[in-house]
């Protein structure tokens, strides 16, 4: 098993997440709308402040992050990145039992979405989330405690 640890990101981190995110994402977003850099850079920015993201490290190496929002009655994973050389490797079932924890405790439901061009898809829906909703581009999935 390996030992991961979680720390609050400092407005420092957020130039490396952006990366992450790049690295992590640009594909599927570039099959799903097209890639606009200035475009995806200042949404990033926008919408993932420090203050909601986590940093995921392993020996003192970064190997990726999450943003999570409280809502009134429900939890919002905006985004789970996990470097591509820590994929398949139970880092990311880990982070996702760790939030389910946190639903739990908090007896609220868990929330993302899932761009229909991520395989992340198949990854949650073995976890046992479920799809609440979807568009032309997406899935809502719920997780319920």
């Amino acid at each position: 098993m390996i030992t991961l640890h979680y720390k609050k990101a400092d407005p420092k981190d957020m130039d490396w997440a952006y990366q992450l995110f790049r690295t992590v994402m640009r594909q599927y977003i570039a099959d799903t709308w097209g890639w606009d850099e200035l475009f995806q850079r200042h949404s990033f920015e926008e919408n993932i402040p420090a203050s909601s993201f986590t940093m995921i490290s392993h020996n003192d190496q970064d190997i990726g992050g999450y943003s999570l929002k409280s809502e009134a009655d429900y939890l919002r994973l905006e985004m789970l990145l996990i470097h591509p050389d820590w994929q398949r490797n139970g880092v990311g079932t880990a982070v996702m039992e760790k939030l389910f924890s946190a639903s739990q405790q908090q007896q609220k439901v868990l929330r993302l979405n899932v761009l229909k061009a991520n395989p992340a898809y198949n990854f949650y829906l073995k976890l046992g989330l479920a799809i609440e909703s979807e568009d032309r581009y997406r899935y809502r999935m719920l997780y319920t405690p």
